[in-house]
């Protein structure tokens, strides 16, 4: 075979370029994704209320000074979760007279900043939690004096990696979401070029 005919085979056999998809399927798959965002966020803030009116309850009502103190960090660091939350995983406003590119690229450009939000779940939204957890969960023995301390006692070891697992857990899983998201910003790449 020569080089010309090995050429034109090859040419013939390659799959076909990608085809861009009607602008109706483009608006159903952006006003999907964008619904399961809202709804993503309004558990997220409605499990956040609950946080905060329990820990605000336990700051107020339990005497132990330690268990006020972690509380009230668990509120604030709600309070920044929340309002991360917000800034970075709230859906862009869609463009309502595009046509089917600039769908495509709200489509995009929504894939990213979610995809981003989920990848640094740890800074924004594990981090302000994390301190407040830690000292709730360790009011037993930070309730002892200091000349008492030892090794936590199992109880507090146990619950402390119980919700570090829980962290770990929620933390691979947004990782994941986000290689996945990826995976589609990938695919709108290659409708795009």
């Amino acid at each position: 075979m020569t080089p010309q005919e090995f050429a034109r085979h090859s040419w013939q056999d390659s799959a076909p370029a990608p085809t861009l998809p009607s602008l109706d399927t483009l608006r159903a798959r952006s006003d999907a994704f964008r619904r399961k965002i809202v709804r993503r966020n309004w558990i997220e803030y409605a499990a956040g209320i609950f946080v905060i009116v329990m820990f605000t309850a336990m700051a107020l009502l339990i005497p132990v000074t330690a268990l006020r103190v972690g509380a009230a960090m668990v509120v604030a660091g709600t309070l920044v979760l929340l309002w991360q939350l917000h800034r970075r995983a709230s859906p862009l406003t869609s463009a309502e007279h595009g046509g089917a590119l600039s769908l495509l690229e709200y489509e995009r450009r929504e894939l990213i900043r979610q995809r981003d939000a989920l990848d640094s779940v740890f800074t924004w939204y594990l981090l302000p939690l994390l301190p407040g957890m830690l000292v709730v969960m360790a009011t037993p023995w930070l309730s002892m004096p200091v000349a008492e301390w030892q090794l936590p006692p199992v109880g507090v070891a146990m619950r402390i990696g119980a919700a570090l697992a829980v962290f770990g857990a929620v933390y691979l899983v947004n990782k994941l979401a986000a290689r996945r998201l990826q995976e589609r910003i990938a695919e709108i790449d290659m409708l795009r070029a």
